[in-house]
């Protein structure tokens, strides 16, 4: 059986899990789906990448794995009547894929944070200020062909520390389009 680093602070705050989804629900009988919906999402990413506070990234999926339910018009009653399912729709991203994006942009940061410090700056010239590299080379003092190198170097070694992001990224632009 594949036993993953969540495993264990899920199994041992299981109780805690189903009452935080029954209190959400109030419909004692789709408890038990969503929060098997919920772990197996949990397991799934905890293959992709590791998560730091698996039961609190838990109880983020599960209000999800219920928003969706709700979204789908599928067991819009289990939330007890009193909210109507299409107030609760919104544009903005589940709270899963909030925590996802945040987790990626930390890794970025500390892949970014791990190029010499003249290579740091011609990236963030570049990418973030959007300067030309004829500006880079003016205003470091560099030729352009440096400039030009330390930008392909930075790209190589962000691509490489990042490997797993980035193909998760890319099947999702390949799906949307």
């Amino acid at each position: 059986m594949f036993m993953s680093n969540a495993s264990s602070p899920l199994l041992a705050g299981m109780a805690r899990l189903k009452s935080y989804v029954r209190k959400r629900m109030r419909d004692p009988d789709g408890v038990e789906d969503v929060v098997q919906e919920t772990l197996a999402r949990v397991m799934e990413q905890e293959q992709r990448q590791a998560i730091e506070h698996p039961l609190a990234y838990a109880f983020r999926v599960a209000d999800s794995v219920i928003l969706a339910d709700v979204r789908k018009g599928g067991q819009a009653h289990r939330l007890g009547g009193e909210l109507d399912p299409l107030e609760l729709v919104c544009d903005m991203p589940l709270a899963d894929e909030v925590l996802d994006y945040r987790e990626r942009f930390a890794r970025f940061e500390a892949a970014l944070a791990r190029l010499t410090p003249m290579r740091r700056r011609v990236f963030r010239l570049r990418h973030v200020d959007g300067k030309s590299r004829q500006e880079i080379a003016s205003e470091l003092g560099l030729s352009l062909e440096a400039v030009k190198k330390h930008l392909v170097r930075a790209m190589a070694d962000l691509a490489q520390a990042l490997e797993g992001d980035l193909d998760t990224a890319g099947e999702g632009q390949q799906n949307n389009g």
